[in-house]
């Protein structure tokens, strides 16, 4: 990747990472909605993004891995 490409990742997530903790900071701070619920979606929201890590991580190691077993075939 080329530099530029990995600056503007870099501020894509910081962007992404700023927005979602102003959100959950008014979500958990609001005592609009229950307790009970604001919890609740916290805990299905760490499992969602604990699911989606670990898929992507597995996928990152099986395509770091197959780049040995890729070889060119004659016809």
């Amino acid at each position: 990747m080329q530099l530029l490409q990995k600056l503007a990742f870099i501020l894509i997530a910081g962007g992404i990472l700023a927005g979602l903790g102003f959100f959950l900071k008014w979500f958990f701070a609001t005592s609009v909605i229950s307790l009970g619920f604001r919890i609740a979606m916290g805990a299905v929201v760490t499992g969602v993004v604990l699911l989606l890590i670990t898929v992507g991580w597995e996928r990152y190691r099986a395509a770091k891995g197959n780049e040995d077993e890729l070889k060119e075939v004659k016809y």
